[in-house]
């Protein structure tokens, strides 16, 4: 756990967010930030407010104002007290798409029901930035090399493997040009569907010149800082 509320050490690091957050706002106190974080007006007597530089308050107080500054003000908590506001594995990888993703060569195609041969370009056709459930679709990626590449799908913050490999592998081998994923081992594509979950989906490809792309998000963030790779990405509303 990266926040203990009954260690002094660690409550009197709430304290530097709880000032920011008054700072902002002309009418606050750190302990009316509190009050806010807490729910309800906080019992207090003389020197309150050196006693929450100090550490000097309840456990159940501060582990309220830290599940309060954590859903409602992490980037800021985060910046200041990152010793108790860690960066998930999510959030870290959530940054590095923001900072290093492109969109230009990445795209959803629709697959038809009937699809013939799937490799026409009259059969295939862009998706728009909405998708209706049970669609069929398919990635299409113009990539300038040969190499390998792996999916992911973010929904509610949550990343899953997409798998494009025709024996269900997570990585894919592909070629210089244009791309369209998952494929069959006949070389057909094999059409991706979403089925049940509305909303925003983030989908993100990595293409690396080798086939050691780390398949879980954690491992990702390590090897991504110092591998030649590309990440690219889409986003796409589901509905009904």
């Amino acid at each position: 756990m990266s926040f203990d509320p009954k260690n002094k050490a660690d409550k009197a690091k709430l304290y530097p967010v709880l000032k920011a957050l008054a700072d902002l706002d002309p009418r606050k106190t750190p302990d009316l930030i509190m009050d806010d974080a807490v729910g309800y007006p906080v019992a207090r007597g003389q020197d309150y407010v050196r006693n929450m530089r100090r550490g000097e308050i309840a456990a159940t107080y501060a582990a309220l104002i830290h599940q309060w500054l954590l859903e409602h003000h992490f980037n800021l908590a985060h910046r200041l007290s990152p010793e108790i506001f860690p960066e998930t594995p999510e959030q870290r990888w959530q940054a590095i798409i923001d900072e290093r993703a492109i969109s230009d060569r990445f795209r959803l195609v629709l697959v038809p029901l009937t699809m013939g041969i799937v490799e026409r370009e009259s059969q295939l056709k862009p998706a728009d930035t909405t998708i209706r459930l049970g669609e069929r679709f398919c990635f299409e990626l113009e990539s300038e090399t040969e190499g390998h590449a792996i999916a992911f799908q973010a929904v509610r913050g949550q990343w899953h493997n997409v798998p494009l490999g025709s024996n269900g592998e997570v990585s894919a081998l592909i070629q210089s040009g244009q791309n369209r994923l998952p494929k069959r081992s006949d070389g057909q594509v094999d059409p991706l569907t979403e089925n049940h979950d509305e909303g925003m989906h983030e989908f993100v490809m990595i293409t690396a010149p080798t086939d050691d792309i780390p398949t879980n998000i954690q491992s990702l963030n390590t090897w991504i800082a110092d591998r030649p790779s590309t990440i690219h990405r889409i986003t796409v509303q589901f509905e009904k």
